[in-house]
């Protein structure tokens, strides 16, 4: 399949033939995919996406208990796995336009193991970007509520003590320093004596 990554991935099959289920652990077999589950319905799969996060969910349509738009549809908008849907060739571009604004990715039957692979390898690299991103944002996030936690006891050293904001930036480094802990620390106690 190539190198997506080190990390290992899980992947959700959404399918109740045999056939196309064996065809899909074929292609993916690989060290990468250290999950690989799979739910013969929508039902049983929407129970299972309960219990754990899965990186690449494929369902293949029509699903016995319903024809899986609707099931793909509903997970597109509560979870972030990338989705492929399995579409019988005479609908599969009716069906691409329902949901390729939503992000799915159908693939027409019969598939190829190189189509297969290779959308599954976008998915997957798609997913890297976005994990990257959101950890980027976190550690935007914590480092802004750091900056206001920070402002924050400058303001309440500024107002109880009649420090400048230069001082009161000044003696919270210097106390983080002298007891080796972090700045935001010492401002979480300034703001605790006072509030």
């Amino acid at each position: 399949m190539g190198k997506i990554s080190d990390r290992q991935y899980s992947i959700l099959i959404v399918s109740a033939s045999e056939q196309l289920n064996n065809f899909v652990k074929k292609t993916i077999s690989d060290r990468h995919f250290s999950t690989i589950e799979v739910r013969k319905s929508a039902a049983q799969a929407a129970q299972e996406l309960l219990n754990r996060h899965y990186d690449v969910i494929l369902v293949n349509a029509p699903l016995p208990d319903n024809f899986g738009l609707d099931f793909v549809m509903d997970i597109c908008g509560r979870y972030t796995s990338g989705i492929i849907l399995i579409s019988p060739g005479e609908v599969a571009d009716d069906v691409t336009e329902r949901v390729i604004d939503q992000g799915v990715v159908v693939l027409a039957k019969p598939l190829t193991a190189r189509g297969l692979s290779r959308n599954i390898r976008h998915l997957i690299a798609m997913q890297n970007k976005f994990r990257d991103t959101e950890k980027k944002l976190l550690s935007m996030e914590d480092k802004m509520k750091e900056l206001r936690i920070i402002s924050q006891a400058k303001c309440l050293l500024v107002e109880k003590e009649q420090l400048t904001e230069a001082e009161a930036h000044s003696r919270i480094g210097k106390m983080a320093m002298d007891r080796c802990i972090s700045r935001r620390a010492i401002a979480e106690e300034i703001i605790d004596r006072w509030e």
